[in-house]
Parts: C-alpha cells; sequence; structure tokens
C-alpha cells in the first residue's frame, strides 16, 4: 500500500529562503493539484511535521487555507482528508473561464496593432510545427505564451492571475485535454480564429470561437473524470 505522504514530504523544498508557512502551503497545494492523490486519502500533519522537523502551526494554517479552496476537508472523528473535484466543479470552473477570457480578447481588442498579430501568428506557426513534431512539451510551452502574449495585450494585471488560479485546479485534467491529438490540433486551428476576431475587433465572431474551444476542452475533461 503506497505510503502519500511520502508525495508531501518530497515535494515540500525547506532549503528555500522564505516564511516556513509560504513554502508549506504551496508545496502542499502543489501537490494536491499535481499529484493522483485519491480523494478520501488521509493526511496526517503530525507525520508531516515531524518527518520534516517543523512545527504544526505552519501545517495547521495551511490546511485552513487549503480547505478554504475546496482541495481538502475535515471530517469529524477522521481529520484532514484529501478533497476531489467533481465534475459539477470542473463544468463551474469553465463556465467562469469563459467568461473570462472572452472579457480579455475583449479587452486586447482595443490595443491589438498588427505587429501584434503578426508575433502571435508567427507563434501559432510554431505551435503546429511542434504538433507535427510530436513534441507535446513544447506545444504545451507555447499554448501557456499564446495566452501570455493575449493577457499582456489586454493591459489586465489581475485578472490573468485569476485565470492562473482557475487552471492550477484542473492542472492534471487540461494535460489530458492537451494529450489528445485531435483536441490539440482543433485547439491551434482554434487559437488562430481567436487571434483574427480579436484583430478583426469582432466580439460576437470571438465570444462564439472562446466558448467552442473551452467547452471542446471541457468534453475531454469530463470524459477522463467519467472513467
Amino acid at each position: 500500500m503506497k505510503n502519500w505522504m511520502d508525495e508531501f514530504v518530497n515535494n515540500t523544498d525547506l532549503s528555500q529562503n522564505r516564511p516556513i508557512k509560504e513554502v508549506v502551503y504551496e508545496s502542499l497545494r502543489k501537490t494536491l493539484i499535481e499529484s493522483k492523490i485519491p480523494a478520501g486519502e488521509r493526511f496526517i500533519e503530525k507525520e508531516y511535521s515531524d518527518r520534516l522537523n517543523i512545527s504544526r502551526t505552519p501545517v495547521r494554517e495551511s490546511l485552513k487555507q487549503l480547505e478554504s479552496e475546496g482541495l481538502v476537508k475535515y471530517i469529524p472523528r477522521t481529520g484532514v482528508v484529501v478533497n476531489r473535484i467533481t465534475k459539477e466543479d470542473v463544468i463551474e470552473i469553465y463556465k467562469i473561464r469563459s467568461h473570462m477570457e472572452f472579457l480579455v480578447a475583449t479587452e486586447a481588442m482595443k490595443h491589438i496593432q498588427q505587429s501584434d498579430a503578426d508575433k502571435i501568428y508567427k507563434l501559432l506557426d510554431q505551435t503546429e510545427i511542434a504538433n507535427k513534431e510530436n513534441n507535446l512539451e513544447e506545444v504545451v510551452r507555447l499554448f501557456s505564451l499564446f495566452n501570455t502574449e493575449l493577457y499582456a495585450l489586454s493591459k489586465m494585471k489581475i485578472l490573468p492571475n485569476i485565470i492562473s488560479t482557475l487552471n492550477n485546479y484542473l492542472h492534471k485534467f487540461r494535460k489530458i485535454s492537451i494529450a489528445d491529438k485531435t483536441r490539440r490540433e482543433k485547439a491551434i486551428v482554434e487559437h488562430r480564429e481567436i487571434t483574427k476576431a480579436i484583430v478583426n475587433k469582432d466580439r460576437d465572431l470571438a465570444e462564439v470561437i472562446i466558448k467552442k474551444h473551452l467547452y471542446d476542452s471541457l468534453d475531454v475533461v469530463l470524459l477522463e473524470i467519467s472513467e
């Protein structure tokens, strides 16, 4: 039987010159989001703090914050257990993202120049090449760079961070979506269409494409959850 506490301990790097509470919180959060720790698995804070030789206070404070985010939950007479992201959670996150991504696009329309569009189209050309070469890691990097370019064009500072936080909860599912070759190829085409709609300042078309882009990814994610 696997000791899942190893995952939490091994992912905690206390050599960083940062407050322990901050390191513990981010390490636990990253492990919960990226690892395949089963829902219902207990997190024993004493074992975690003893193995890392740290006070239980920052651990307890981090768990409270993670509970407020829905990543763990406290069950009477059982303790803290790993929570699971439900189908309903995923649907809600994608609904929120669709509105936020549309807002990014409409704001980008106000600022985009031809030189910006040329830069993005070149980026998409590179993405197609990486995809044909089956270089999944590079495709993921370029997808992220595409989003970064649009966020920069929107001139919005807070919204991209909110979207990033939402995406963190779907980290392992988004990787599954991108790993699907058919979905990946469609996503590249949709990125071009979104860019074109922004260049042409076509709000209606941008909204349609962004919703399709996200809800097609949602279908792949929901299929994985149902399995």
